[in-house]
């Protein structure tokens, strides 16, 4: 059975692959995740295979079924450390999309992005490091943003306008991410996350402060409560 999904992944056969999991006798249907994540041999998996052959379609339908994305070898490489070292910038933008992590780590302290500089696959290169900038930028836009919803992380400091402000800082950089994610430099997005964390930094302060500083600031000499 796992010989003819590995068969299937290295072919890219997903018309094939679709029947034996619609099928509700096999044991593809039964069990997907322990048969999707197997492996072979060599301790590759069918989604292994699929990235170190371009199989993007295939890597979707994988994925889509149950396949693990972010599941390493004996050795620590993941499915997007093959098809970074194999040059398939296309699977990579459907894994990361898919939630790989761009952070995993080999027993040879390479990430993805490491190991495609070490084999000049250029594009992907290129892809990684724009993929780990909007990642970035992201990442400071939802804690901000939840640090807004939720009283107990922002402990009652920020004013309305705070939360106005913050959000509205928030969307702008999250909608310039949108219409510039497939042409903007990798320069471009990580002056986009230094522009919001300027803008987010006077509020952020009022995090920082103690209780007593706080507290103080509030009740100065002439403030209007």
């Amino acid at each position: 059975m796992l010989r003819e999904l590995f068969e299937i992944a290295t072919k890219g056969d997903v018309e094939r692959f679709i029947e034996l999991f619609e099928d509700p006798e096999s044991d593809y249907a039964r069990d997907p995740s322990r048969v999707l994540n197997a492996r072979n041999e060599d301790g590759k998996s069918a989604l292994d295979l699929a990235a170190m052959l371009g199989r993007k379609e295939m890597i979707r339908e994988l994925l889509e079924r149950g396949a693990d994305i972010n599941s390493q070898t004996s050795r620590g490489y993941t499915a997007l450390h093959r098809a970074a070292s194999w040059g398939h910038p296309d699977c990579l933008k459907v894994m990361v999309l898919n939630g790989a992590d761009l952070q995993i780590y080999n027993t040879h302290g390479e990430r993805a992005r490491e190991i495609a500089a070490r084999y000049h696959k250029d594009s992907c290169v290129e892809y990684l490091d724009r993929a780990e900038a909007q990642q970035a930028l992201l990442s400071v836009i939802s804690s901000m943003k939840d640090t807004i919803t939720d009283p107990e992380k922002h402990l009652g400091r920020f004013t309305r306008e705070d939360k106005l402000n913050g959000n509205r800082f928030c969307d702008e950089k999250s909608d310039w991410l949108e219409a510039h994610k497939e042409n903007a430099s990798v320069e471009e997005i990580y002056r986009q996350k230094y522009e919001l964390e300027e803008l987010l930094k006077p509020m952020l302060s009022k995090l920082e402060e103690t209780e007593e500083e706080f507290y103080a600031k509030d009740t100065k000499p002439g403030k209007k409560h």
